[in-house]
């Protein structure tokens, strides 16, 4: 059957397609006695036909293979498949061994070539119904997702079933108070694991539901991740998401009453994205990773995350790639040659280097005469590209200006339907010209500015290092991503990019070249996790 519903309907239910095979078989016996006996009796409940994904029908397979049954009897065709690609398979394996196939309804005689062809029409037949029946269904639950409807799954906590009304949603009044506990203890804690540990005190629990199978789901105690679900769920506000899991994400208005005013959503929605760049606080017992987002391998151009990992002496702490399983299926299992880097020693060479860099005015003067010379070779580019958008853009409005000529001399007789549309395109690209123009103008004024001052770099460059210094290690990610845009490491040095202290941020920042053999002492090199660290001797 293809649905729970339909199966438990007893009007077309397994138990009546059953009796009415039987009693085919008893019927056939009658006319001829040796005909045949029920070997065996396969049911998939609330099973589709859409495929062969089906354990009883897999069991039929398998006993058509190994000879014990030599004719399958079904109540109707779209029973056995409702996909013509799998009923030729099943076809091929069911003709190799020798084996028949009868349907109640249909009666075809498979034994010749019409009776054949008349099975596989019937079969795209099906497959072509269930197609456009999930259609249908999806066309139908987009509409009700567009108007704000509930379309089913499992409900928030603070809000049941409307009995009259399924698409509409009703406030629980004792869960919507809970609701709006989490939200207001969550604003004065500021942290989602205090706020578990706070309402598991209060005893607030996560929402109890009862599943299609009738057993109970839910009403434990919050984690992490349903807690995280609860404080970013729209539905509290009276929106509904569409398409949260495809890109084409909207929101509309729900259906349903709000149960958190807007304001004391977007603050929690504001904690969240800030507790995300502060570290965790120091009662977790994890380890400060300071250079997080600044990282960067050289060698695949991938930001290096923070990790751990056990060995023999320990607890080691560690920058690394994130090899995580994409699309292509292979490229998580490209390895590079600095695949993971001990974190206190990455961390302890980027600030030396920074002092270091202090105690030598020669760089400082080359660094800044490089970067000099990438800025000015930024500006002639910019206005370059500048004048080539000018010249994109007078070349729309020119068309505009004919085509709406065209408009006003065309007959009446004749759609302009076709130069509207050419109009509204034209009209759209030139706006998304005069936006890039705009930035490139922008860029190209900021690039004139750029001028640099090496006593204020310097100024710059020992204000930061005396906050490192005194900063504990948890708080200074922040002050790191001031003053450092990347650090790039490669087997034999570290690219360090550095903000220079002009009126704004420049395209380039300034780079500095470490050699590995700034390196060589402090850097260490980790192999995969669980591998007790190494000292580098490249």
């Amino acid at each position: 059957m293809s649905t729970e519903e339909q199966a438990r309907v007893q009007d077309g239910s397994l138990v009546s397609q059953r009796k009415r095979l039987e009693e085919f078989v008893e019927g056939q016996n009658r006319r001829d006695s040796g005909w045949g006996q029920i070997v065996n009796v396969y049911v998939d409940e609330g099973r589709s036909a859409k495929d062969m994904n089906r354990p009883e029908f897999q069991r039929l397979l398998t006993d058509v293979q190994s000879g014990k049954i030599n004719l399958v009897l079904s109540s109707e065709l779209s029973r056995m498949s409702r996909s013509i690609r799998d009923f030729c398979d099943i076809w091929d394996l069911f003709k190799k061994h020798n084996t028949n196939f009868i349907t109640l309804r249909e009666q075809f005689d498979t034994t010749t070539a019409a009776g054949e062809v008349m099975v596989f029409n019937l079969i795209n037949f099906a497959q072509f119904e269930r197609k456009q029946t999930a259609e249908r269904i999806t066309a139908n639950f987009k509409s009700r997702a567009e108007r704000g409807l509930w379309n089913g799954g499992v409900l928030p906590l603070g809000y049941d079933r409307n009995p009259k009304s399924p698409g509409i949603l009703l406030i629980n009044k004792s869960e919507s108070k809970n609701v709006k506990t989490i939200f207001k203890t969550f604003l004065k804690i500021g942290s989602v694991r205090k706020t578990c540990l706070e309402l598991k005190k209060l005893g607030i629990y996560s929402k109890r539901n009862i599943n299609k199978h009738g057993f109970e789901k839910g009403g434990g105690h919050f984690t992490i991740s349903s807690l995280q679900h609860v404080l970013t769920n729209k539905a509290y506000i009276g929106l509904r998401v569409i398409n949260k899991s495809k890109k084409q994400v909207k929101v509309v208005n729900a259906s349903w009453p709000a149960i958190i005013d807007l304001e004391t959503f977007n603050k929690v929605q504001d904690r969240l994205q800030l507790n995300k760049s502060k570290y965790k606080p120091e009662e977790w017992k994890t380890y400060p990773f300071s250079l997080t987002e600044i990282l960067v391998c050289g060698e695949c151009g991938k930001t290096l995350g923070g990790k751990s990992g056990h060995g023999r002496n320990g607890k080691h702490y560690y920058y690394g790639h994130s090899r995580r399983l994409h699309s292509d299926g292979v490229s998580h299992l490209k390895r590079c040659q600095l695949e993971t880097v001990k974190a206190p020693h990455v961390e302890e060479v980027i600030l030396k280097s920074l002092k270091d860099l202090l105690d030598d005015p020669r760089l400082i003067k080359t660094w800044l005469d490089l970067y000099i010379q990438n800025t000015q070779t930024e500006l002639p580019a910019l206005e370059g590209r500048l004048k080539t958008m000018e010249n994109d853009i007078a070349g729309l409005k020119r068309k505009i200006a004919n085509l709406t000529v065209r408009l006003a001399d065309l007959p009446a007789d004749i759609p302009a339907d076709p130069i509207y549309s050419q109009i509204k395109e034209f009209t759209r690209k030139l706006n998304d010209f005069e936006n890039t123009k705009a930035e490139l103008a922008l860029n190209a004024q900021s690039s004139q500015k750029s001028a640099i001052d090496p006593t204020e770099l310097i100024f710059r460059l020992k204000r930061t290092i005396n906050a490192l210094e005194k900063t504990p290690a948890e708080d200074r990610r922040p002050i790191y991503s001031n003053l450092i845009k990347f650090a790039e490491l490669h087997p034999k040095k570290i690219r360090l990019g550095i903000y220079a202290p002009t009126f704004q941020r420049p395209k380039w920042p300034l780079v500095l070249i470490l050699q590995m053999s700034w390196v060589r002492v402090v850097l260490g090199l980790v192999g995969p996790a669980g591998i007790e660290p190494t000292t580098s001797t490249l």
